[in-house]
C-alpha cells in the first residue's frame, strides 16, 4: 500500500533534484505550499501534448519542479489541429507510465461509436472531446456515450468559447455547440457517466455551477483565462451553496473542481500559482485544497481505489 508520507517524499526528492542552487528558495516555497495538499496526489487534468515535446520528456521534467504528480495528457492533433495525435499521445504514456494518463481525442461525428472500444483496448484511460460537428445534447451522440458510460472512464469536454485557429476557417466549429447546459440531458439519460468541463464553461458559468450543484458525475476546471479575467469572490458567488442545507444537497462544490494547467509547460507554474491564489482569497479549508489539487482527480481516474488495493 502506497503511505501518503512516501508520495509527498518522492515529491520533495523530484522538486529538490530538479532545482539549482540559485532557485533552492524558490523550490522550498513551493514544498511548503505543497505541504497543505500532501494527503492526495497533484493531478494536472488537462494537458495538450506539445509539439516540441511529443515524447513528454520536458513535460515530466517540470512536473518534477513543480510537485505535479500525475497528469492527464491527449493529443488532439489530426482532425483540426496539427502536432501530435492519439499515438504520440499514447507512446508518451508508455514512456512515463506512472506520470502520464493518456486520454483519447474522440471526434464526435467524424468516427464510428466503435473507435471508443479501440481506444480502451489500446490503454488509453478516458476521452478528450472538442469541436463537435452537432449540440454536445444531439440524439447522435447517445451510442458514443453509452459506449463511455460502459467502460466507467471520464469524458473531458471543451466548454464554452473556443480560440479561432486557422484552420477552424476550414472545418465547421462553432463555440455555441459547447454550452455546459447541453450537458443536462447526456447525464439525465447516462446517469453514471463521468464528465469533466473544461474551462468552466467560459462564458457560461453559471450554467456551468448549477449544473454542478444537481449532477452528481459532472466536475469542472478552471483552466484558460477565467482565473485572471475574474476576481475570486466572483467563483465564491456562484459555487455558493456549500454551506446551504435546503438547496446544497450535501454537495460541497469545490469537491466537484479540478486542478488542470491547459498551458504551454513553460506557463504550468503560473497556472498553479493562479489556483493557489484562489483558494487563499476564499479561505478554501486543507481537505478543500487537496480535493481541488489532486483528491478530486483521484477518485474520478480510479487511482485512490487503486492505490487502496496495492
Amino acid at each position: 500500500m502506497v503511505v501518503v508520507a512516501d508520495v509527498y517524499r518522492r515529491r520533495i526528492w523530484r522538486a529538490l533534484c530538479s532545482a539549482t542552487v540559485a532557485n533552492v528558495a524558490q523550490a522550498l516555497k513551493r514544498l511548503e505550499l505543497q505541504a497543505r495538499e500532501r494527503d492526495a496526489m497533484i493531478i494536472d487534468t488537462h494537458i495538450h501534448l506539445s509539439a516540441d515535446d511529443p515524447c513528454g520528456d520536458r513535460l515530466v521534467k517540470e512536473a518534477d519542479r513543480l510537485g505535479i504528480d500525475r497528469m492527464v495528457v491527449f493529443g488532439t492533433g489530426g482532425y483540426f489541429y496539427k502536432g501530435p495525435g492519439n499515438d504520440e499521445c499514447l507512446k508518451a504514456a508508455e514512456r512515463h507510465p506512472s506520470r502520464i494518463i493518456p486520454f483519447a481525442h474522440l471526434p464526435l461525428g467524424y468516427v464510428e461509436p466503435l473507435e471508443i472500444d479501440r481506444c480502451i483496448s489500446r490503454g488509453f484511460k478516458g476521452f478528450k472531446v472538442l469541436a463537435p460537428d452537432k449540440n454536445l445534447n444531439d440524439r447522435s451522440y447517445w451510442p458514443y456515450y453509452q459506449r463511455i458510460q460502459h467502460y466507467r472512464v471520464p469524458l473531458l469536454f471543451h466548454l464554452g468559447i473556443l480560440a479561432v485557429r486557422r484552420e477552424h476557417y476550414i472545418h465547421d466549429v462553432d463555440t455555441s455547440r459547447m454550452r455546459p447546459v447541453f450537458l443536462d440531458a447526456v447525464l439525465r439519460a447516462f446517469p453514471d457517466i463521468v464528465i469533466i468541463g473544461a474551462h468552466f464553461g467560459n462564458p457560461w458559468y453559471e450554467e456551468a455551477a448549477m449544473l454542478a450543484r444537481w449532477h452528481n458525475n459532472l466536475y469542472f476546471d478552471l483552466s484558460g483565462s477565467s482565473l485572471k479575467a475574474k476576481p475570486p469572490e466572483f467563483f465564491g458567488q456562484i459555487l455558493w451553496w456549500k454551506h446551504n442545507r435546503q438547496y446544497g444537497h450535501g454537495n460541497n462544490p469545490w469537491h466537484k473542481m479540478l486542478f488542470a494547467t491547459d498551458v504551454s509547460i513553460d506557463m504550468m507554474e503560473d497556472v498553479m500559482n493562479d489556483y493557489r491564489r484562489l483558494m487563499d482569497a476564499l479561505g478554501l479549508d486543507d481537505d478543500e485544497r487537496r480535493a481541488v489539487m489532486g483528491g478530486n482527480a483521484e477518485r474520478i481516474l480510479g487511482l485512490a481505489a487503486a492505490k487502496s488495493g496495492e
